[in-house]
């Protein structure tokens, strides 16, 4: 396992972190044996709040701690509303470190955060005296936030300086947050880039994604770690464990990572800035179409197409395509029309509805 600096803050991360939001609620026994052959890989990073998993979140990610945290990288995590106090916010530290069975949390994070909610985090009394004096006294390490606030504003966010990392999604579909993490990256603040297999979407395979990496890859999972590892700025790619085989294929994806030249980097953007362009021909999202009178998610089948024909992903598509509820599905389109006129674009909404319903519809 290769470490990186978590910006400034004088640690370092192991390439692959461990979400662990993903642990098995029925099997507190599978938890802890995930947990344990993560650090035993060389994995430091454990990120954990007490709301996930139905509340046993932090639970099952202490059996495998077993009283584990300094030397290791454990976070805590708790979001702000405006009834939180100082005095609330400490008392939640205090019982998800129980919880946890440790005594110590390398970081603490603010989480589900946005711009709208500083003022909630720096009032007087508030959370942030919280997380101030927990430092004070040892508690905790350092201060981060998570959250899926638009780029602009998480950029204003670090530019406070109040945080030392931040946990943002970052993954070849989703690179919406590249210029706040380049900023981070001049700032010296931390990066974890969550979701870097998209919720499971890149573990479906794609030789044209997997083609993206120079010297190849043998899985789209490792195409996906790969390309998030190769952002100089990303101090690690944070993902979702569910058990010891999901631990060794992802440890084994992050250590066949050499790096990528800097002309190789900007070569990956390149092919996926045109990616981007091919679906924004389509659509891009902007929802002007919305809400359709027959309930048909219109940006949500094109997003599909998009993950079909752009980047290869058809099985994947298909899949999600029947999850979808009857109404929603391409196939539900009346052919009103009342769509088309909303489209900046001028897109044959109708049309491409129909192309989808075709392609997708397997169900």
């Amino acid at each position: 396992m290769r470490y990186r600096p978590l910006g400034k803050t004088g640690l370092l991360v192991s390439e692959l972190a461990m979400g662990c939001m993903r642990l098995p609620e029925d099997s507190p026994d599978v938890a802890a044996q995930t947990v344990d052959e993560a650090i035993s890989s060389g994995v430091n990073y454990f990120e954990t709040t007490r709301g996930y998993i139905n509340g046993r979140c932090q639970h099952l990610t202490g059996g495998g701690l077993k009283g584990r945290s300094r030397g290791l990288i454990v976070s805590g995590k708790a979001g702000v509303t405006p009834d939180t106090t100082a005095d609330s916010y400490r008392a939640e530290i205090e019982l998800q470190m129980q919880i946890l069975g440790v005594d110590y949390l390398e970081f603490f994070q603010v989480g589900w955060f946005s711009l709208d909610r500083l003022e909630l985090l720096t009032k007087k009394g508030g959370a942030l005296e919280a997380l101030r004096r927990a430092q004070d006294e040892g508690l905790i390490g350092h201060i981060g936030f998570t959250g899926h606030d638009t780029p602009d504003n998480f950029t204003k966010v670090i530019e406070t300086g109040i945080f030392e990392s931040l946990t943002i999604p970052y993954s070849i579909l989703n690179r919406s947050y590249e210029p706040t993490i380049k900023r981070a990256g001049e700032l010296g603040v931390g990066v974890v880039a969550m979701c870097p297999v998209a919720g499971g979407v890149l573990a479906t395979p794609s030789r044209r994604i997997q083609e993206l990496i120079p010297g190849g890859v043998r899985t789209t999972v490792q195409a996906a770690l790969h390309f998030v590892l190769a952002n100089p700025d990303v101090s690690c790619a944070c993902s979702g464990m569910s058990s010891v085989e999901m631990v060794r294929e992802n440890v084994a994806a992050v250590n066949s990572f050499d790096g990528v030249a800097g002309a190789d980097w900007l070569a990956i953007q390149k092919i996926l800035d045109d990616f981007a362009a091919l679906g924004g021909a389509f659509c891009t999202g902007c929802r002007y179409c919305m809400d359709c009178p027959h309930g048909v998610d219109i940006p949500g089948n094109f997003q599909l197409r998009n993950y079909a024909d752009v980047y290869g992903l058809e099985d994947w598509a298909v899949k999600a395509y029947a999850q979808m509820t009857a109404e929603t599905r391409a196939s539900a389109c009346t052919q009103c029309g009342e769509c088309e006129p909303k489209c900046p674009n001028k897109l044959p909404i109708v049309q491409q509805l129909a192309d989808v319903a075709r392609r997708l519809g397997q169900c």
